[in-house]
């Protein structure tokens, strides 16, 4: 038996690499995009996007339990 608390170590380091990948592709995009209004809306679109899936995930987590526990190996097999 295991924990489902440990899917939220798998959450935070997927967590963890979007973060990264965010911080990296808005710098990228103020520094090296053309100066003008498309950038900026498509900065303002991405991290709306991020946020959103961030803050949608974070509330489905918050309604899960995470007291239950996995059972890999069943001690009982089904009778055929």
């Amino acid at each position: 038996m295991i924990p489902v608390s440990i899917l939220l170590i798998v959450y935070l380091a997927f967590t963890l690499m979007v973060l990264l990948f965010t911080f990296f592709n808005v710098y990228h995009m103020v520094r090296y995009g053309k100066a003008g209004n498309t950038t900026i809306i498509v900065t303002t679109v991405y991290l709306t996007v991020v946020l959103t899936m961030l803050a949608t995930s974070i509330y489905v987590i918050s309604t899960a339990d995470w007291s239950a526990q996995i059972e890999l190996f069943p001690s009982t097999f089904p009778i055929q």
